[in-house]
């Protein structure tokens, strides 16, 4: 709606205050805008004209819920069903801000209805299968899941799930073609890649899982889980400069994750570089708030080095003695 149009219902309004279709539009513009505070005030004002009508407890659902006011979007959205039990929007968007309340057994029952009602209805069907996927009922989420994407083929949010659930139920083959198709879709899906990369691990194919894994921490350089994974699949084909490289680089946005530290160190102990191995050492046990590995072994394998440290950090705060100056030969006296 444009500003004209605009406009135009304000005066309609401003004329007649009980031009109910003009604030209803009205609000709904408001809506459009982002204009959200003041379109609740003219849906609750329309809901209080007209209290059994279903839609107008409907609009405020919709209101609340992009306000994040998500349990009183469940109590309008509620309101709504009652008035109207058989409309499927109602239970859909009811549905849906109950799996953000974590109340998955009302939400599931709801999106069946749904379903039964529309056979076309992707979103419940992919919605379903998320519910499915929280429960772990991986049998459930395959199914569902199956019939989204079977609705909608472009859907890669879908795909992503089902080939997670694929997996989990052992079908290797469909969950990498699955991954391999939303990577196709979505480029930057590095989770995609991060997946994959498990499943080619597990499978003991680390050139594969490599590959993935370099993917995954280009396109999110701060998964540090990804980059640990690399890394330790690096180190483990020698390829130790490599490994060190993605740190180094790593920690020049993420300078106080102490696990970069401690991979860092673990690098250079491997290499016999020791001052590297102290002073990474000594920093992951610095920033040790951090460190999700275990502390009481990081805090053991410190104190083992830390004369050393001491030694090393003693020498290096020394000054240098300079050689001397060699007495340049002066011209000879005249």
């Amino acid at each position: 709606m444009n500003a004209d149009e605009i406009t135009a219902l304000k005066q309609r309004i401003e004329a007649n205050p009980e031009d109910y279709e003009a604030i209803e539009s009205y609000a709904m513009a408001l809506s459009d805008m982002g204009e959200n505070q003041e379109a609740l005030k003219n849906f609750v004002f329309l809901k209080n004209q007209f209290p059994d009508n279903a839609m107008n407890y409907y609009n405020i659902g919709i209101i609340l819920e992009k306000l994040k006011m998500n349990d009183d979007a469940i109590l309008a959205y509620e309101k709504a069903h009652e008035l109207d039990s058989e409309d499927t929007d109602f239970m859909y968007n009811l549905a849906i801000v109950l799996i953000k309340a974590n109340r998955h057994d009302e939400a599931e029952q709801l999106l069946l209805k749904v379903v039964e009602t529309d056979e076309e209805d992707e979103n419940s069907f992919f919605h379903l299968g998320e519910i499915y996927t929280r429960k772990k009922d991986t049998q459930n989420a395959i199914k569902y899941l199956s019939r989204a994407v079977q609705l909608d083929n472009n859907d890669a949010i879908a795909k992503f799930y089902l080939a997670y659930q694929c997996k989990e139920a052992g079908y290797i083959d469909d969950a990498i073609s699955l991954y391999d198709q939303v990577i196709s879709q979505s480029p930057d899906y590095s989770w995609a890649y991060y997946n994959l990369a498990a499943i080619y691990t597990e499978q003991g194919d680390e050139h594969r899982a490599i590959m993935c894994l370099n993917s995954t921490v280009k396109t999110n350089p701060s998964d540090i889980k990804a980059l640990k994974m690399l890394v330790k699949l690096l180190c483990k084909q020698n390829q130790y400069e490599k490994a060190e490289h993605h740190l180094q680089s790593a920690l020049q946005t993420m300078p106080d994750e102490a696990d970069l530290y401690y991979l860092l160190a673990e690098i250079y102990k491997q290499t016999e570089n020791r001052e590297g191995y102290l002073k990474n050492l000594s920093a992951a046990f610095e920033k040790k708030l951090t460190f999700t590995g275990n502390e009481k072994a990081l805090a053991a394998e410190f104190r083992s080095i830390q004369p050393e440290l001491e030694a090393l950090n003693e020498k290096q705060e020394q000054p240098q003695e300079q050689e001397p100056v060699e007495q340049q030969n002066q011209p000879p006296a005249q």
